[in-house]
């Protein structure tokens, strides 16, 4: 799959940014995106998340995946603590789980199978399909959306944006993460080692390296008109967004 311009952006003035595990990453010299160019096809994505190799990971220490979670959703959704919660990637349904707990009507979604049947098998009491969010989106809204780690995977970011939009309402909130590349501690002298060695850049399973400027840009593009970066001491990016 070729990629004719940047995703965020429309530029066609890239620079080379380096080549890993048989990807080449170029970088956009206008908003400096990073992206794995040309786009791996559909065919050789399906055959990567196959039994996606992190979801034992994470089942390996799911109780610690749910407290993480159960801190984070209630930090950053303050007083508004209940009603309708949706994980989009959910993967083995920890933040699903740690919603519940907190009083939310829980729904998670993924794509791979195996982690749903995974999440369903944890979680019996809570509600889990398997479906990307263009399937999923029913004209239903949501009071809070869960988007951990799952924007930097995408093939294509315009369709998985507009989707998530028409998830939400006026009032509701979106919280997305993704590794931040523009984190001053992968700057030199911080990061004594090429930053292609970081560990985050792993195509093809991550696609997309955001900062918080073209991340702030393509949500704007997309009608998120309220965004958030909090500040974290780690590479990244935790993004409170609402329309």
């Amino acid at each position: 799959m070729k990629t004719s311009s940047c995703a965020v952006c429309d530029s066609q003035t890239w620079l080379d940014f380096g080549r890993k595990n048989g990807f080449d990453l170029k970088k956009c010299s206008d908003c400096e995106l990073v992206f794995v160019h040309p786009t791996p096809s559909t065919d050789e994505l399906a055959k990567f998340y196959y039994r996606y190799h992190k979801t034992h990971q994470y089942t390996a220490k799911l109780n610690s995946k749910i407290r993480r979670a159960r801190r984070r959703i209630r930090r950053m959704a303050g007083s508004r603590i209940g009603g309708s919660f949706l994980d989009v990637g959910c993967n083995a349904g920890f933040a699903v789980a740690a919603a519940h707990t907190l009083g939310f009507s829980a729904t998670g979604i993924d794509i791979d199978a195996a982690a749903i049947a995974e999440a369903q098998k944890n979680f019996p009491d809570a509600n889990f399909e398997c479906a990307g969010v263009e399937e999923f989106a029913r004209g239903e809204t949501y009071d809070f959306i869960y988007c951990s780690e799952v924007i930097e995977h995408l093939p294509s970011l315009e369709g998985f944006l507009t989707e998530v939009r028409s998830l939400m309402h006026k009032d509701s909130l979106l919280l997305l993460t993704t590794p931040d590349l523009g984190h001053p501690s992968l700057r030199w002298p911080m990061r004594r080692t090429p930053i292609i060695e970081w560990d985050s850049i792993r195509p093809p399973e991550h696609l997309f390296y955001f900062n918080k400027q073209n991340l702030k840009k393509i949500l704007n593009q997309h009608g998120f008109s309220r965004i958030k970066c909090a500040l974290n001491t780690k590479p990244t990016i935790r993004a409170l967004v609402q329309l």
